[in-house]
């Protein structure tokens, strides 16, 4: 409360300062008042009293700062779908969503009369290659002694070779089914196949359930790897040309902007994104961040493409008004009074308490412009307006 009063008595001594220099001016400049309507006037006393310093449109080394929105995202190989090769019956699941699984863990057992056919087809075959193989090296055996004929040798070769390739053909199968050939050669038949989790990561969404049937086509369950999460960045086609791999990026979660975190550009795509219109920029994360990320959270992101010389001035001299951005120059000084005009300009980047301008209207070089409080004349000008309806 106090603050307030002490703010409310410095802006009314200056308006009373202000009454007092505009009714000067007016007296003894009238014709000279009515030809600057669109001018300031301000005594030294009055800008001393308020703080309004003056100085120079500076050139400064600013960091150029793209500031673009996005969401968290996992690559095609940090995500999988548990799936099985033949369809069957759901027997066991052993795994709840949201547990952690090792690559290569069972998570699920899966039954199908297949299987056991599969086996006995096998070993049928594997008998069968053993007779080709023997046949083959009597045929061989009774060539060498010339007591065989060639044809009969080459019609023992090729069904011992076709065979042999059937028979590896199927003890693939057999494998891709985690299914032991060996032990099915020993007389020990599987009768329901497991099935394994492709990647390391935790469970997000099971589709199934014990009893479920299952084809070809069905995900059993999903696993996401959150450790490989990154960011994708949406840049728009302006500012294509200032991105590079490698840039330094500061994102923050858009629902939790007390987290932040510092990402680097690592690959930018080649094509722009028909609904957006814009080039998806993807950036690397730190490995393990101390908070809980997940894909689909969406981020603001900072981009930093380097140093660039501009000019610029103080940020508390760029004043706001009806949605445009003015700057206030001085015009002429006469004796104790100084005159300002308001000069619309455009804003760029800010660091370090200083702002990018580009005046829509070519400034004369050197120009004087007020640094600090030009929110003041801001407020005069204004008032000035309304007097001079």
């Amino acid at each position: 409360m106090k603050k307030i009063n002490t703010v409310s008595i410095i802006i009314l001594a200056f308006a009373t300062l202000l009454s007092c220099g505009q009714r000067s001016t007016q007296e003894t400049n009238s014709e000279d008042a009515h030809a600057h309507d669109d001018e300031i006037a301000l005594t030294g006393a009055q800008m001393k009293a308020v703080d309004i310093r003056l100085g120079k449109i500076e050139r400064r080394d600013l960091n150029n700062i793209i500031r673009v929105n996005g969401q968290l995202a996992l690559d095609p190989q940090k995500k999988a779908e548990v799936t099985s090769l033949l369809g069957g019956v759901i027997k066991q699941a052993l795994v709840t969503e949201g547990k952690y699984v090792t690559a290569g863990q069972t998570v699920a057992y899966l039954e199908n009369t297949e299987i056991v056919e599969l086996q006995k087809n096998y070993l049928v075959l594997k008998k069968e290659t053993l007779m080709a193989e023997q046949e083959y090296n009597r045929q061989k055996e009774l060539f060498s002694q010339s007591a065989g004929i060639e044809k009969t040798l080459q019609q023992a070769t090729a069904a011992y070779e076709i065979t042999k390739a059937q028979l590896s053909a199927l003890e693939k199968q057999l494998q891709q089914l985690a299914i032991n050939p060996e032990q099915v050669s020993g007389g020990k038949l599987a009768v329901q196949i497991p099935l394994k989790a492709p990647i390391s990561g935790y469970v997000n969404k099971i589709y199934v359930s014990t009893g479920s049937y299952v084809d070809r086509q069905t995900s059993l369950m999903s696993i996401t790897d959150n450790a490989g999460i990154h960011c994708d960045l949406n840049v728009f086609e302006k500012d294509v040309n200032h991105i590079a791999v490698g840039q330094e990026v500061d994102i923050t979660l858009t629902n939790q902007p007390s987290i932040r975190l510092t990402g680097r550009i690592y690959e930018i795509n080649n094509s722009f994104e028909e609904d957006t219109h814009a080039i998806p920029v993807h950036v690397s994360l730190p490995a393990k961040p101390s908070f809980k990320l997940l894909p689909g959270m969406y981020v603001t992101g900072s981009i930093n493409t380097g140093k660039q010389q501009t000019e610029a001035v103080p940020s508390d001299a760029i004043v706001n008004k009806n949605g445009k951005k003015y700057l206030f120059v001085l015009e002429e000084e006469t004796g104790e009074t100084f005159h300002f005009t308001a000069v619309e300009v455009i804003t760029g980047l800010t660091e370090g308490g200083y702002t990018q301008i580009t005046p829509v209207e070519p400034l004369e070089e050197e120009s004087t412009v007020v640094i600090s409080n030009a929110f003041y004349l801001s407020s005069m000008s204004a008032d000035h307006g309304e007097h001079g309806h």
